[in-house]
């Protein structure tokens, strides 16, 4: 009838996700004993999640507040040829001696240990690719995964625009199918760039905190989330 998922992250974060009530269930307070369920497991430690419309008054009740946004972009079958004629020089893959630092890059940019999670989407991924300088240190990333006839970009960790739109395109530019990716509201130039590939936008979701003012790590890093579930 219900459902919901603590993501443990380490002391500095927790995410909750994957609220759901079955429809003929709703409006019992079963969502609200899910959260109260999952938010006596997290403790005091700051807690995420990123809400629906529907579930977005509840959270607020329960005292998350919001801290920033996330928007859908994707481009169907169609629109997807010209994320594909776009495409520029092909990355190197996510190889296993690179894994370390993948996951520490991760774990700079959103300031909790995510290594299982990553691991994880790791052992998924349809592609990944690197941005590895003449020095040889990683400095970005992608993973992306196929979901029933979709390939969904996530995430995308990047010390800045430029080399999250060729992530992006390394990744999703030989895909003649749907593509989609969550992106924080904040990256804007990213957000344009995507736009002009002929990715649309969806409407925006609130990302919520409770337990702290503001996310940890460096979140200017993060083009793009592993996905609304996992935050």
């Amino acid at each position: 009838m219900s459902s919901g998922a603590l993501f443990d992250y380490g002391d500095s974060l927790r995410s909750i996700g994957m609220v759901l009530v079955a429809p003929p269930h709703r409006r019992r307070g079963l969502a609200r004993a899910v959260m109260d369920r999952c938010l006596s497991m997290a403790g005091r430690r700051p807690t995420m999640l990123i809400a629906t419309a529907m579930g977005e008054p509840l959270y607020v009740d329960l005292g998350f507040a919001e801290v920033g946004r996330v928007a859908r972009m994707a481009c169907d079958s169609a629109a997807a040829g010209a994320v594909s004629a776009a495409r520029g020089e092909r990355l190197p893959s996510i190889s296993t001696a690179d894994v370390h630092a993948v996951l520490e890059l991760d774990r700079m940019a959103c300031g909790a240990d995510r290594s299982a999670l990553l691991r994880s989407l790791l052992a998924r991924a349809a592609a990944t690719a690197v941005v590895r300088p003449a020095s040889g240190a990683i400095r970005a990333f992608g993973i992306a995964l196929r979901q029933r006839d979709q390939l969904v970009v996530a995430p995308l960790i990047a010390p800045n625009t430029s080399d999250a739109v060729t992530l992006f395109l390394s990744l999703a530019g030989g895909c003649a199918g749907p593509v989609r990716l969550d992106v924080p509201t904040r990256q804007e130039a990213f957000l344009s760039a995507l736009a002009a590939l002929g990715l649309t936008q969806g409407p925006s979701a609130p990302i919520m905190l409770l337990g702290a003012g503001s996310l940890p790590g460096r979140r200017e890093q993060i083009y793009a989330i592993a996905s609304r579930g996992f935050g």
